[in-house]
């Protein structure tokens, strides 16, 4: 009876032993069937906590990564800061951007290991794919054209600080910066942005302002200021005939010229006219001149060694020194030679007349007659003795009890002598003096066979009266 019993029960702990063996055959076929059917599940799906491009990926499929990825690119946006700090967006779907597939998602998924689903069970992975895109690069320059920043009638373009003109002189008028954008610059630089899916951008930053060449600070720009404030600062005053002739700021302006390196100066050819003009205006000295004789009659002077004469070259070197000293000053010109008299009739208060056909001498002071008196000029019988005619001298100099002397000849001994109390030369050796040795023979025809070497012969009281009422510089007219 025991016997039994402990038959029974061994059976029964076998029969439990079996059930236990299939009942983890059955719970291993079970597990192997959830984790080969989540290996197959991994084939076609990425592992939970997978990121890509920093979207969350987990349990994706690679077409539905490809259409977050697609979505994400749909949501771009592109920042653009102008330098008064506004901000402009553009998005992608106004450039139609779009994502290109390269494979690069399946790829991914490819490499995943799908038996090893269980060691990424809480861990996928970060990971980066190229997110390719396209969109209509045509559309760029509309949209960006269309924005207020990019607008013409908005843009304030960029001037050059220049020179300018004011009452008291030259000054530099400040550059304007303005706030036009090179616009192919900035066309260019969004159709990198949407490239490379850069958010933001400056204008600023990446320098796509349109600037100014020249700067209020440029060295050459103050050099020319300060040279012109310099050459046009003078005002000079020059009165000629009572006529006024000023340089001045607006004269010196017309006379400035520039060289190739833009440095200015004073044309001189300008200054050289100026004083010509005024020379114009003055020179008598070297001219033919218009005479009325004693008795009315009106003839030129062809020979003229009497009157003004501006001396050119003295007077451009005064001009040029005071442009120079930039003040205001009352200017005279220089004269190489000088008449008595500043009216258009510059023979002055007095001048002496000398006819050789009346053989006559008159002297006037102040427009009344002093002297009238008969003379001898040059032998005309003889060669080179005639008094040159038809011209006009100035007394060189004057003086009393003076002994004049010939040529020398062979042996060196002047041809003659005469001694005079009065003597005035005014043509070289030729000069009005008294002779006391042709007595009180004067006038008439004795000029044409017994005259004097040239000089004017003189009776004595004459010579004095004349010799008094004259001065060095006085003119002689002879015809």
């Amino acid at each position: 009876m025991a016997q039994k019993k402990g038959k029974k029960r061994k059976k029964k702990k076998q029969k439990k032993v079996i059930i236990s063996v299939y009942l983890c055959l059955i719970l291993l076929l079970g597990v192997a069937a959830v984790y080969i059917w989540r290996s197959n599940y991994y084939k076609i799906h990425f592992y939970k906590d997978t990121w890509i491009n920093g979207q969350d990926c987990s349990d994706k499929t690679a077409s539905e990564v490809k259409e977050l990825l697609q979505e994400k690119i749909s949501e771009y946006t592109l920042n653009i800061t102008t330098k008064e700090g506004e901000t402009y967006t553009v998005t992608g779907p106004q450039f139609h951007l779009t994502y290109v597939d390269d494979n690069g998602v399946d790829q991914l998924l490819m490499d995943q290991k799908p038996l090893e689903w269980i060691l990424h069970a809480f861990r996928g992975g970060k990971y980066e794919v190229s997110a390719n895109t396209t969109y209509e690069e045509d559309a760029v320059e509309p949209i960006l054209k269309s924005l207020p920043f990019m607008s013409e009638a908005n843009m304030v373009q960029p001037r050059d600080a220049a020179l300018q003109e004011t009452a008291d002189g030259y000054r530099i008028a400040p550059e304007v910066e303005g706030n036009a954008v090179d616009e192919e610059k900035v066309i260019s630089l969004v159709q990198d942005a949407i490239q490379n899916g850069t958010t933001e951008l400056s204008l600023v930053d990446q320098d796509c302002y349109l600037k100014p060449a020249v700067y209020q600070n440029d060295e050459l720009l103050n050099k020319q200021m300060n040279t012109l404030n310099s050459l046009t600062g003078a005002k000079l005053t020059y009165t000629v005939k009572g006529t006024v002739s000023t340089i001045d700021h607006e004269v010196l302006k017309s006379w400035l010229v520039q060289d190739e390196n833009g440095n200015y100066s004073i044309d001189e050819s300008k200054e050289k006219a100026f004083i010509e003009q005024l020379a114009d205006q003055i020179d008598t000295y070297g001219k033919s001149r218009k005479f009325t004789t004693h008795d009315g009659a009106q003839i030129t002077l062809a020979t003229n060694r009497y009157g003004w004469q501006v001396d050119r070259e003295k007077s451009l070197e005064n001009l040029k020194t005071a442009l120079a000293e930039g003040k205001e000053q009352e200017m005279e010109l220089s004269y190489s030679h000088k008449a008595k008299g500043t009216s258009d009739n510059d023979l002055g208060d007095v001048y002496v007349e000398i006819s050789i056909d009346r053989q006559t001498m008159w002297c006037y002071k102040n427009g009344q007659l002093v002297v009238e008196t008969p003379v001898v000029t040059g032998d005309i019988s003889k060669e080179g003795r005639a008094t040159p005619k038809n011209g006009c001298w100035p007394i060189f100099w004057k003086t009393t009890e003076y002994t004049m002397k010939g040529p020398k000849d062979a042996n060196g001994q002047p041809e003659y002598t005469a001694f005079v109390h009065y003597w005035m030369p005014f043509n070289g050796g030729v000069g009005i003096h008294d002779l006391a040795s042709r007595g009180n023979n004067f006038g008439g025809d004795i000029y044409k066979t017994n005259g004097s070497h040239g000089c004017i012969n003189t009776p004595l009281e004459a010579a004095k009266t004349i010799y008094e009422t004259v001065s060095v510089g006085t003119p002689v007219i002879v015809y």
